[in-house]
């Protein structure tokens, strides 16, 4: 993924972590997918450090774009589709589909996943 999301300063300043701390936390975990829902492929993706947990914004998106890679609460996870939506944003995932329209959600159940950040990663979000 590409750590370029608007949150992240913000997320690692309630963490007291320095932006590439955070970064480090949330890409050195092991997520497993607990849940699918929210929309068609959304995996909620338990794992996340617990320095990184935060309660869902205050004030929700009207629009979150597609492959944005959020975290809320314990959970971490992937927007397959632009939609509203109040997690904190971290990044965009690359070079991933989290929903098919012939195949369904790419992950399922059980499912791990791991985040590697990408050129273009950055602190201090966009």
């Amino acid at each position: 993924m590409r750590y370029d999301g608007e949150d992240l300063d913000e997320v690692a300043r309630a963490a007291g972590l320095a932006p590439e701390e955070a970064i480090a936390l949330h890409a050195g975990a092991d997520y497993t997918v607990a849940a699918i829902g929210f929309l068609p492929g959304f995996a909620y993706l338990r794992g996340l450090d617990p320095r990184l947990s935060v309660p869902r914004r205050s004030t929700p998106r009207a629009r979150v774009p597609a492959l944005s890679v959020a975290i809320a609460g314990p959970y971490s996870g992937v927007y397959p589709f632009a939609s509203p939506g109040g997690w904190h944003l971290l990044g965009t995932a690359v070079a991933f589909t989290p929903f098919d329209a012939s195949a369904g959600a790419r992950l399922a159940l059980g499912d791990r996943v791991r985040f590697s950040p990408v050129e273009g990663s950055r602190a201090g979000g966009r």
